[in-house]
């Protein structure tokens, strides 16, 4: 069974071509997840039907939120932690230690209206790259350099053609086994 990770933007693509997850990427074949920083973007997108296509995939598909371990940011409000506690986040393998320590950097110092920092859902979203394939429609900036450095299979659904099945497209770009 693959392990795919949804980026936040890839919400458009599917919204627009009306995908249905369950059908397109039935669980008996995928397990769909998304990061807690993804969470935090879905809940601020401002397109009320697009929010709510997203939410409804989410529920009905059960896709899960992938959150790591952490201890509590006393910064942050409690519903906009980005880390689970004890019996909710997992721990990191070391490669997905390694990308979050090489690309922290990258994230800005701004709290956007997301409630989240510049590159911040990037970085996390890219440090699950070890674990499965990540489907997005921005295949640049720390996506591109986790494909060239470590060889993530990054899935851009811009170039995806009209026509093919999600399951066919994503089939094409996994690594030969």
């Amino acid at each position: 069974m693959e392990t795919v990770y949804l980026d936040n933007n890839a919400w458009d693509i599917l919204f627009r071509r009306k995908v249905d997850l369950r059908i397109a990427l039935p669980s008996s074949d995928y397990e769909l997840a998304i990061t807690r920083e993804a969470e935090l973007e879905i809940a601020s997108i401002p397109h009320d039907a697009l929010r709510s296509y997203a939410e409804r995939s989410i529920n009905e598909r059960q896709i899960r939120t992938d959150t790591y371990f952490g201890y509590r940011d006393d910064s942050l409000p409690a519903d906009e932690q980005r880390v689970g506690g004890y019996g909710v986040g997992r721990f990191a393998d070391l490669s997905e230690t390694t990308i979050l320590a090489q690309e922290s950097s990258r994230i800005g110092a701004t709290m956007r209206p997301s409630r989240l920092y510049k590159h911040e859902a990037d970085v996390s979203f890219a440090a699950r790259s070890p674990c499965g394939i990540l489907i997005t429609c921005d295949k640049k900036g720390v996506l591109k350099r986790v494909e060239e450095k470590y060889g993530a299979t990054v899935v851009n659904l811009s170039a995806w053609p009209d026509g093919e099945p999600l399951g066919d497209y994503i089939q094409r770009h996994l690594p030969r086994r």
